[in-house]
């Protein structure tokens, strides 16, 4: 996704381009399932883990280009009037996609059996606080991105500074991991069952206030306040995949945390001159983010049936968009809503 503000110095940032468009392939694998028919449990826990590496990436690719410029400046008004634009195009990007979504939603309100005073309550539901609608699954992305932004914005204006907020949004993120433990756990504990179906019920998991975390990350390395060493790197993305096979709640999903920092760090620092056609990939990855379910839903109603994964609608959902892609950068100028949408 191509929700970052870059800076007007021309260095491109290839490793980041390349390795966003191939996360958006993963991102379209994992809501078409072509490895469905795949019960290993080795797998099926590796391809997960591979699956969890995307978003973050994006938060952290989004904070890098954005926070590296607001905190960069002088003063707290000069921050926060750096700040508003973006927050106000995250929204807007996230209506106009909740709107270019809605003739899905409206087809399984039509399609159900439920009363039309609950589906209501659902798409209400579903866009304030899940960050998705049917087939819109992508677009909690967003909602995070709005959520999170508006509370750093927040924090700055009472006078915080990045350290602090960077503090508080390792905070946040633990409760976004026992948020997620609640609603997985398969628990006697009555407290951590009351806690997971509020949990469930009004944010589905604690994928919401991950964003935060991550957008600073990217923000604190920007500035160059968290360096990495290659040691300090494969020492990173050992312990995180090492508490991935030696489980303990909710302190391994915290390590976790670790991998998609170390290969965001690691595709940092590629330079890669020899590739040319970077800035169509960036682009390309954006498209594919946020059609592919539109392309996939198109699919399966003509050609297949409501449900249905597998490797024919992987394909048909990530080869559309990338044709897609040419056809919008030579008309965003004379059309520059899809500029607005893709840019």
């Amino acid at each position: 996704m191509d929700t970052t503000t870059r800076s007007s110095v021309k260095r491109e940032f290839k490793g980041i381009d390349i390795t966003k468009f191939i996360l958006a392939l993963l991102v379209v694998a994992g809501h078409t399932h072509p490895f469905k028919d795949i019960t290993n449990p080795t797998f099926l826990q590796i391809w997960n883990g591979i699956l969890f590496l995307v978003v973050p990436y994006f938060f952290m690719a989004a904070g890098y280009f954005l926070f590296g410029k607001v905190f960069t400046k002088p003063d707290k008004d000069a921050q926060l009037a750096a700040l508003w634009p973006y927050l106000k195009r995250i929204i807007s990007l996230y209506v106009y996609w909740t709107i270019i979504f809605l003739p899905i939603t409206i087809w399984r309100a039509a399609t159900n059996d439920l009363s039309i005073t609950q589906d209501l309550v659902l798409f209400i539901r579903g866009t304030f606080f899940f960050g998705e609608n049917y087939f819109s699954w992508p677009l909690w992305f967003l909602l995070s991105m709005i959520y999170s932004i508006a509370f750093i914005y927040l924090l700055i204006y009472i006078n915080l500074k990045i350290d602090a907020i960077f503090f508080i949004s390792i905070l946040v993120l633990i409760v976004a991991m026992i948020f997620n433990y609640s609603v997985e756990a398969e628990t006697e504990n009555k407290y951590v069952q009351a806690l997971g179906k509020v949990v469930k019920y009004l944010f589905l998991t604690g994928r919401l206030f991950t964003g935060m975390f991550y957008l600073l990350m990217g923000g604190m390395i920007a500035l160059g306040k968290i360096k990495l060493s290659r040691p300090s790197l494969a020492l990173m993305a050992i312990i995180a995949i090492a508490f991935q096979f030696f489980k303990i709640d909710v302190f391994s999903a915290l390590m976790f945390a670790l991998l998609p920092v170390a290969l965001f760090y690691i595709t940092l620092t590629w330079h890669l001159d020899h590739v040319k056609n970077n800035a169509f990939l960036r682009r390309c990855s954006t498209v594919m983010y946020f059609t592919h379910m539109i392309v996939f839903f198109l699919y399966i109603i003509i050609f297949r049936q409501v449900p249905y994964f597998g490797w024919d609608a992987f394909l048909v959902a990530a080869a559309v968009p990338i044709l897609l892609t040419p056809i919008i950068i030579r008309n965003e100028e004379r059309l520059p809503i899809l500029k607005h949408l893709f840019g």
